[in-house]
């Protein structure tokens, strides 16, 4: 093409040769991106089904502790409400054989020991990044946080508990012990169950099954670790970094980040979830006039029994540490209710953390119906209530002689 005076010819030809070249080089980088970030991709998801491996053996092994101190807090309620008052004058062996039991039970610690080698593989490695900053990697560091939290806090259980035997074998070594610990060796147990008795109510012996009620404390930072552990399962294995709707909300007392969510709800079917709890107060001694039934929270306020009553929700959120919430979000609040005849009247309230006791918060009248329906009720009217610093969501506030039954199937606050 030089030769004959086709420069402009041979410069596109050798353009367009050096375009293919580059357009090919561009493909086959591209290519091996693919391929790599397919690589790394794959890899990143090893190891993620790996900590989903470990939380899975987790949920089992905190299952099983939930059950264990449930048990054990019933079993020694049963034994201090029965056994140690001194009413009870008489004792079978098969009776000291199930105390002889619960105390070896208890003397058996257990503690909560997270699986963490995978997780600390996934930190450890490049890939972590790929995560960092996402719904997913938030919930993965909060759970193994909590996972160590619980451990100490079992530790120092366990210790307190441990320093309490030895004290009890020093106190009671010649004074029974023995009988106490092998019951069955008696010849003649009736003869000696007076004995028996006298070592189950020595203050020693006392303070091990106090502290054994001790173990109620875990169930719920037990109960939060499962509903962490079952949405990162569920996480990994449908592949999301991100939190959904219903994810947000289920998980708000434990990450305390409901704020951006749609609305929360303090009541679902006659259930409280995790970040709440109810409570019953009175002008008198009083009982907890309430109670979860089939898909409802049955409401009682005695007839000619206290000059007032209140069941209330109470922010509890991350082991009773956070006692309040932000509600400046929400500017309703609807409540499905039903009389148990019709024509109930009571108030409705909301209180902040500096609210007095003394029931000079802002209120709103409610009449029921004998129906199932869904009452509005705008925040604002609450006027006492800084929404900033709710401590009580909500409060049911009964007055006078007048007996009344509710119940209230949920309550949902909500934006505009």
């Amino acid at each position: 093409m030089l030769t004959e005076n086709k420069f402009a010819k041979y410069l596109t030809y050798a353009i367009g040769e050096i375009f293919l070249v580059v357009i090919g080089i561009l493909i086959a980088l591209q290519i091996n991106n693919w391929n790599e970030e397919k690589i790394q991709k794959q890899e990143l998801n090893d190891i993620l089904q790996s900590v989903a491996n470990g939380l899975q053996s987790d949920l089992r092994e905190l299952n099983l502790l939930s059950t264990a101190r449930a048990s054990i807090v019933a079993k020694v309620d049963s034994i201090q409400n029965y056994y140690v008052p001194t009413t009870k004058t008489s004792l079978t062996l098969v009776e000291a054989a199930y105390i002889n039991f619960t105390s070896e039970n208890i003397s058996n610690t257990i503690q909560f020991n997270a699986n963490l080698s995978a997780f600390e593989s996934l930190k450890n490695s490049s890939y972590f990044g790929k995560i960092q900053g996402t719904d997913l990697a938030l919930l993965l560091s909060t759970y193994f946080i909590n996972a160590d939290k619980i451990k100490t806090k079992e530790i120092e259980h366990n210790q307190a508990h441990k320093k309490l035997v030895e004290d009890w074998h020093s106190k009671l070594k010649n004074k029974g012990a023995e009988l106490y610990l092998k019951p069955w060796l008696a010849e003649d147990f009736t003869l000696v169950a007076p004995q028996f008795l006298d070592v189950l109510r020595d203050d020693a012996t006392l303070a091990i099954f106090e502290v054994a009620r001790y173990e109620a404390a875990f169930l719920k930072p037990y109960e939060e670790q499962i509903l962490m552990g079952k949405k990162l399962v569920e996480m990994i294995h449908d592949s999301k970094t991100s939190f959904d709707q219903q994810t947000k909300l289920e998980l708000s007392s434990v990450l305390f980040s409901f704020g951006d969510a749609d609305f929360v709800s303090i009541l679902t079917d006659g259930r409280a979830p995790t970040a709440f709890k109810i409570n019953y107060a009175a002008s008198d001694v009083y009982s907890d006039y309430f109670s979860k039934q089939e898909d409802y929270l049955a409401i009682e306020y005695p007839k000619n029994k206290y000059a007032w009553g209140s069941t209330y929700f109470l922010v509890d959120a991350l082991y009773g540490r956070v006692n309040e919430m932000d509600f400046s979000p929400y500017s309703s609040v609807y409540l499905e209710m039903k009389g148990d005849v019709g024509g109930e009247v009571f108030d409705v309230t909301m209180k902040d953390v500096n609210d007095p006791p003394d029931g000079s918060e802002s209120r709103v009248e409610i009449q029921l119906t004998d129906k199932w329906k869904v009452y509005e009720i705008e925040t604002k009217q609450f006027v006492t209530a800084d929404m900033n610093r709710i401590m009580v969501p909500l409060a049911f506030v009964f007055e006078g002689s007048e007996g009344k039954k509710i119940k209230v199937r949920s309550i949902q606050f909500k934006k505009n």
